[in-house]
């Protein structure tokens, strides 16, 4: 779960403590989330969605950074969260989920409770996003 919250946010302040807070709630609710098909989604759903009120919180109270810019082709991962950190924030979290994580387009739009139309939508803008940060890459 962290390692999703990094891809998905950059952002390695609060990823583990925002864990811990999803696994907590997730404890305290297993009777009805342990007959879920797939409970993990939605103690990864629970885990972005405290992970995005953090940022709201934390960007209210600290000025925004410029981010990096990223020209060059993906040769780490380093630079492929770079470049996903200036995706729109539900960009971000398609594509990751997507190519990062393995997650099918009913997966993803079952964790992020959207439609499936709706999940590939922001797959094919966020590639394209992507293509345009990395000067044109498909990688």
């Amino acid at each position: 779960m962290t390692r999703t919250l990094t891809a998905l946010t950059g952002d390695t302040r609060a990823v583990d403590d925002v864990a811990q807070d999803a696994l907590v709630i997730a404890r305290h609710r297993w009777a009805d989330i342990s007959t879920y098909d797939k409970p993990e989604a939605w103690v990864l759903k629970v885990a972005i969605r405290l992970m995005r009120r953090w940022q709201q919180r934390y960007e209210r109270e600290t000025p925004l950074v410029a981010m990096p810019d990223v020209a060059e082709p993906v040769h780490n991962l380093e630079a492929l969260h770079s470049a996903l950190r200036e995706l729109s924030p539900r960009h971000r979290e398609v594509v990751a989920l997507h190519h990062l994580l393995g997650y099918s387009v009913s997966e993803i739009a079952s964790v992020l409770v959207v439609g499936e139309s709706t999940v590939r939508t922001h797959l094919t803008r966020g590639r394209a996003e992507l293509r345009r940060i990395l000067g044109g890459s498909d990688e």
